[in-house]
Order: C-alpha cells, then structure tokens, then sequence
C-alpha cells in the first residue's frame, strides 16, 4: 500500500495545510470576519467533495478539471502569499460581503480540489473492491495529513511574529510553486498549451502520480517548519533576560513543537520512501506448514498434500505441458531450486494467476460444445467460487495484494459491440473476495495526448497491476495498433503512454515494465523488451526469439516466460533470462507454462 499511502498523504496536505496556515494569518492579523468564513468554507468543503467526487469521476475532462483548479489555487496562493510577504493587516481590506464570500470559496475550492480525488478512491476500497487494507490507508494517510495541518494550527498561536511570519511566507512559495506546477502539467496533458506531448512527458515525474511529485507535497510541511527554526531567537533570548521567563518558556516550546513537525515529516516521508515496494509476505499468504516440512523429492510428482507443503515457502505456480496423465493440471515448484521437485494440486487450468491467499484457473470443459470457466481458488488450491466465461481463455492476472483479478477472453467482434466476425478482447476486472464484477476495461474513459480517445474497435488485455491494486498496466489495441495505456481503477481512467506494447508486466519494485514488442513480419513479429518507466527508455531482452507471452518476474532483475520446443512440439518449457543481459537465458521448468511466482 505504499502508493496509496504516499498519495493520498500528498493530496491531504495539498488540502488541509492551506487552511490551516491561512487560519493561523487570519487570527494572527485579528481578521475575525475573514477567519469566520474560512471556517464555514471548510465546513462546506465535506458536502461538496462528495458531489465533487461524484462528477470528477464520471467527467470526459478529468485532466482539464485538475488543470482549472490547481490554476485557480495557484492564483489564491499568489494573493495570499503578497498579503503575508507584505505583512498586510486583512481587515484593511473592504470588509464586505462579497470579501467573505471570496475568502469562503477559495476555502472551499481549494480543500475539494484534492478531497474529491481521495474520495474517489475511498469509495472504490470501500465499497467496489471492499479492501480493508486500501480502505484503511486511506484513513490513516487522511487522519495524518489533518492531524499535521491541525498542529500547525495550534503551534502558530504560540510562536513569535517573525517566525510564524517566516514560516508562513515559507509555505506560501511552496503552495504556489506547486499548485503552478501541476496546473502546467495538467493543461499539458489536457492538450491546451503548445507542444504538450514534449511539456507534459517532461513534466510527468514531477507531477501528482509522479516518481517525485507524490513526495513534493512533504515540503509543505518540512519547508515551513524549518523556517520556523531557523529564524533567529533573538527576541525570545531578549525576553528571557527582560525577566519574561515564562513567555519566553512558551514560544520555546512552540519553536519545538515546530521542530517536531519538520522532524516527523522528515521520519515519515523517509521511511515511506525506503520501504521496499514489495507487500506480498514472505510465505505468500497461504496455508502455513511446519517450516521443517521436506518437499518432495525430485520427479516424484506428489499431490495435493505436497502441493501445500511447498505452498509454505516461496514458490512457482505453473501449468504442465507434459504429454502425460498431469498435462494441463496446476503444479507447483520451490522458487530456490525449482528442479528439486514439484507437486500436482489437481486443478486442470489453461492459465493461471495468484496474489496472496486467491488465485485464477481459466478452465476449459471440452467437449461436443466446449464451455469455458473462471474458478477462483485458496492457498490449499480448493474451488472457492466459478462462473462461467463468455469466449475462450486468453490471459489473466491477480493484483500484488490478491484484492483485484482480471481476465481477458476472445469473444467475436459483434458479440463485443461492434460489426465484425472477427475475435477481439474482452478484459473484464473482478473482486477477488466476493467475485463481483467490477467493470470491463472498454467502459473506463481512455485520454490519449490530454484529448478524450474512444474508437468502436477497442480491445484490452495482458493486464498487470502496481501493489495497490488501483494502479495497473495494460495493452489497448485499436485501428491495428497497439498502446501501453496505464489504468486508475478508482477514477475508472486509462491514459496512453506508448505505441508497440503488449502484454506488459511490471516488476516487483514498479520501475520496469517487461513486454513483447512487435518488431517482424507475421512469421515472427515480437521480441521481448524491457521498458524504464521514470524514463521510458527501453531495451531488448537477450533472448531474440519470437514469443507469444506476457513475461512473469522472478525478482527485478529476472523474468520468465514459456516457450515452445520447436514449431511442431506442443511442449513448452519456461525459461529465465536477466534483464540486464549478463547471463544467457535458459531453461528454468521444463514441460510447464503459465508460471506464476508466489512469495
């Protein structure tokens, strides 16, 4: 859940930090008439991002909005940031009405402009994909953001003029140098500045799902209380030796108090960052067995029983290619030494996904009429729902946490929507607790180059999910091209980012994107890469075969993927190659397929 905690900490402080230094100026400068509106604009803040929330996800402008409103928050930062920098007394200002009324809307807007985005995705963990975990992130990252607005708040009453003052100017320039940032950015992408493909690609690790722009907000916090610290105690020191000892005591603690926000913020941002971007436990989530358990012994086969016992540590879920009584079941192999033995679990599956306690068989039933089938099973490989598949299996994938899974089948074209015999894709995402369907891929808005972009012919597929499970990849094909477009569940939006990509996966620690890229004619068109998202360079894996796959990672440096023996075999093995190229790729599981690694 680190990008989720780390997000909505940012929009948070972006929400409740403005308010709170605004308040502390307004009482600070006895401007009780404005102050009383901030207050009531605060209050009708809560209403209004739910209506907010409502229409922000289901607006064909989403981009357009954010650029309006980080645009006009930008604006009432730059006023408010002259008024402190000028040390104006706000009730010289006409004291009006229509002055309230602006101080009460600046208030309001600039709270909802982030509130309705977290709201969003409160909604989805709540009640879409009912994720305690999600749900719970949100809470604590929104209780933290308000918790460190309202220290400041207090703290402000309680230190000296010049510090608040320079404190508050601190914040000032940081609000508007990123409110203007992210309103640049978001016109970028809603395509109404010049050039925006090169601005907006420029300005993108920068901006509010950025690499370094989810950190930026920090400074709102970091930034002031430094300045707070830094300005000099000279009165505070003159009190005390004036005999105003216990004055002086006061502002003291307000400076530390002051220190204690720069220092929390400073712990909390760091630690968030070092944690490693893995939130699958060690075993997995499965059933436990003794640690002492032995796996089988090499080509000894085992059951369901030796299927659980290696389930215990890190391992490989894979179909079997063999041409024997096991071809097509589920088995599983240690991750270590996948050579030392593997197991059946009797499941017979065309393809397979796993995340944490939940995994996906698409299952075949041939027959006279073949019929296909979604099962969704335990950590003990038990049936625990299915239901029934509109067209033959094609790929599917369970989100890092096990909350969300997905499946892509081929329908026909008219079956789809569309006039055309020919197969296409249906990508369908599912909760994986309750089964429900969440939504089919081709109903989310897509944005290409900040513009709307819809076509009758759109398929999805060879989804891959980030670890929050709101965040994911996949390939979007229309008019015989294909794009890699990345996907926000809780806003029900896909943005494209790149032309020739297809069935991406993303690695453990969310830097790199592993896909087939088509580079050939029909007898041989892909070749896998390995895509750079923070950069979007990309570069071949070592092995130059054509292969039709959507790769599974190992850990980041390492990737598998299956591949036939020869053009007349049936048998498939899955092999392992290193990203960077430094080691020959080989054979990692022979006679299996589908390989999905559980840690």
């Amino acid at each position: 859940m680190n990008d989720l905690l780390i997000r909505t900490i940012s929009q948070g402080l972006q929400a409740f930090l403005p308010a709170a230094f605004c308040l502390a100026w307004f009482r600070r400068t006895l401007s009780h008439r404005a102050a009383s509106a901030q207050r009531w604009g605060a209050l009708a803040a809560l209403p209004l991002t739910a209506v907010a929330a409502y229409l922000f996800q289901r607006t064909p402008h989403q981009s357009g909005w954010e650029a309006t409103l980080a645009a006009t928050a930008c604006t009432a930062g730059v006023w408010f940031a002259v008024a402190v920098w000028r040390d104006a007394d706000v009730e010289a200002a006409p004291r009006s009405a229509v002055f309230a009324a602006i101080v009460f809307a600046g208030t309001a807007l600039v709270v909802v402009r982030q509130t309705m985005e977290i709201a969003v995705v409160f909604a989805v963990a709540a009640f879409e994909v009912h994720s305690a975990d999600a749900t719970r992130t949100i809470c604590v990252a929104a209780a933290f953001s308000l918790g460190i607005a309202a220290l400041w708040a207090l703290l402000a009453r309680r230190l000296p003029r010049r510090a608040a003052s320079n404190a508050t100017r601190a914040f000032a320039i940081v609000f508007v140098a990123q409110a203007a940032l992210y309103a640049f950015h978001e016109s970028a992408e809603a395509r109404v500045l010049p050039w925006s493909d090169v601005l907006h690609a420029a300005t993108e690790p920068y901006g509010p799902d950025g690499m370094y722009g989810k950190y930026v907000s920090g400074a709102l916090a970091i930034v002031p209380a430094l300045a707070a610290l830094l300005t000099p105690l000279g009165g505070v020191v003159a009190l005390a030796f004036a005999g105003a000892r216990r004055r002086a005591a006061g502002q003291v603690r307000a400076m530390a108090g002051a220190a204690a926000v720069a220092l929390v913020g400073v712990l909390v941002m760091g630690v968030v960052a070092s944690v490693p971007n893995r939130e699958v436990p060690a075993s997995g989530g499965l059933v436990a067995a003794p640690a002492a358990a032995a796996a089988p012994a090499a080509g000894a086969g085992g059951g369901l029983e030796a299927a659980v016992r290696l389930s215990a540590n890190p391992h490989v879920l894979f179909r079997r290619t063999g041409v024997d009584a096991e071809y097509g079941k589920l088995h599983v192999a240690p991750l270590a030494s996948p050579e030392t033995g593997r197991a059946a679990a009797q499941l017979e599956c065309d393809r397979i996904s796993f995340g944490v306690s939940r995994g996906i068989c698409l299952h075949a039933d041939r027959g006279v009429l073949t019929s296909y089938k979604a099962i969704v099973f335990d950590g003990a490989f038990q049936p625990v729902r299915t239901f029934a598949l509109d067209g033959q299996p094609s790929r599917t994938r369970v989100s890092p946490d096990g909350r969300v899974g997905t499946i892509t089948v081929f329908v026909t074209g008219k079956a789809h929507g569309y006039a055309s015999a020919a197969f296409s894709t249906k990508t369908t995402l599912v909760d994986m607790a309750s089964g429900d369907e969440l939504g089919d891929l081709e109903s989310f808005t897509t944005w290409r180059n900040g513009a709307r972009f819809h076509n009758a012919d759109f398929n999805f597929w060879g989804v891959t999910f980030a670890h929050d499970s709101n965040q994911f990849y996949a390939t979007l094909k229309t008019s015989g091209q294909t794009y890699l477009v990345k996907g926000d569940l809780g806003l029900r939006k896909l943005t494209v980012l790149r032309e020739n990509v297809e069935c991406p996966s993303l690695s453990p620690d969310n830097r790199l994107i592993g896909y087939k890229k088509r580079v050939g004619g029909d007898m041989a068109p892909w070749r896998f890469y390995i895509l750079d998202v923070a950069s979007m360079t990309e570069h071949p894996l070592a092995d130059a075969r054509s292969l039709d796959d959507q790769l599974e990672w190992v850990d980041n440096g390492h990737v598998l993927y299956a591949a036939a023996r020869s053009s007349q075999s049936a048998v498939r093995d899955v092999w392992i190659a290193a990203v960077d190229g430094n080691e020959a790729p080989h054979v990692f599981l022979p006679e299996a397929e589908s390989p999905i690694v559980v840690r």
